[in-house]
């Protein structure tokens, strides 16, 4: 498997994957400059044992909550498209089919249509007068709280390459070392507590594949020993669907204990609850429920702040309108998804209204 994580065509197709990302396109059209010398040179790297991560870039930022990014150089983007391309496959055959993140054929709009369908099938089973009720989670810190030693053990279990094992090793460890050597990596692995050999880079690429790795252990225990029917995840978001409100509060005890005991994670304690699905589920970035779909309050008006301030930098010739066409059908894609005939009229009309006040009484909006 090195062999072929290390090949030239490998990498090629793993720097043709980089090209998507509109981030580095400064430090993509320097390597573009002599681009076989630096493949060939990773290569070289990968197989003399010598290729160790340029220290990351961090930043933050303010979204839907704050967030702090550490991203890696390009080339070594370069790297870590390549050994995904490989390994990936080897963990996608043991990932439940109700996992949406970061995967080919899922995604946020998949998750979503599997969720209606599950209030769907909930009505049909139980009948339209009986309560259904979601349990709805969020883990605590989840990317900062991952530990190494739980992660690299999970991992040993499919790749039995030592040399695909050690690269996968250093991805997960050299974030934190600022100018990594053989000395300084000895001396950082063994001065580390268990407390602090934790934490994955939410800007590699990487970091995806390996959350889902890290949390399919929770996904299995909720299948298979829990026995739940109505079950879905979306990174460290996740809901379970159910007519017995009891049980659900056994559920998450069930689920607190296997995650402190097993995972070294906890549920978060305010963005962890049980209610009636009649309000309407939150799920990425939309408000479910068994016959329509809505986008979340908080959603619409952040892309409301958006588009506005998108529509005041094309005015004063800040924004190309290509780039004002791309962020229209960006808008455009999420609101599809979701029964939102008035909102898109909202959006889209001529004259828009400066408040979104002025929307809320054409649409209810939670």
């Amino acid at each position: 498997m090195f062999k072929t994580i290390s090949s030239f065509e490998n990498l090629l197709q793993a720097y043709s994957l980089c090209l998507k990302d509109n981030r580095y396109k400064q430090s993509r059209m320097e390597f573009d400059f002599n681009l076989e010398e630096n493949l060939a040179k990773l290569q070289w790297l990968l197989q003399n044992g010598f290729y160790k991560p340029y220290p990351y870039t961090y930043f933050t930022v303010c979204d839907s909550k704050k967030r702090n990014i550490a991203a890696p150089a390009f080339r070594d983007r370069v790297i870590q498209h390549a050994l995904v391309l490989q390994i990936e496959p080897l963990f996608e055959k043991q990932f439940i089919f109700d996992s949406y993140a970061c995967r080919k054929a899922k995604g946020t709009h998949f998750g979503l249509r599997r969720l209606k369908k599950f209030l769907q099938a909930a009505r049909s089973v139980h009948g339209k007068n009986t309560a259904i009720y979601v349990l709805q989670a969020d883990i605590q810190k989840f990317f900062p709280g991952v530990s190494w030693d739980i992660l690299l053990r999970l991992i040993k279990r499919k790749i039995t390459d030592p040399l695909v094992f050690e690269l996968i090793r250093r991805i997960v460890v050299f974030h934190r070392v600022c100018r990594p050597n053989k000395k300084s990596l000895a001396f950082f692995n063994q001065s580390l507590s268990l407390r602090e050999r934790r934490g994955l880079p939410i800007g590699n690429l990487t970091s995806q594949l390996f959350a889902n790795i890290y949390l399919n252990e929770l996904d299995g225990f909720v299948k298979q020993n829990l026995k739940i029917r109505w079950y879905g995840r979306y990174m460290d978001d996740f809901f379970i669907i159910s007519s017995d409100k009891e049980n659900l509060k056994n559920v998450k005890k069930a689920m607190q204990i296997f995650l402190e005991e097993k995972l070294r994670l906890s549920l978060h304690p305010q963005k962890t609850i049980i209610q009636n699905v009649s309000l309407g589920v939150p799920f990425v970035g939309y408000r479910v429920f068994y016959d329509h779909i809505l986008v979340r309050g908080k959603t619409l008006l952040r892309m409301s702040r958006k588009y506005k301030a998108r529509k005041k930098q094309k005015a004063k010739g800040w924004l190309s309108q290509k780039s004002f066409e791309a962020t229209q059908a960006s808008l455009r894609g999420h609101l599809k998804f979701a029964n939102t005939h008035n909102l898109s009229k909202y959006f889209f009309r001529e004259k828009q209204s400066e408040s979104l006040n002025g929307y809320l009484g054409l649409e209810p909006v939670s």
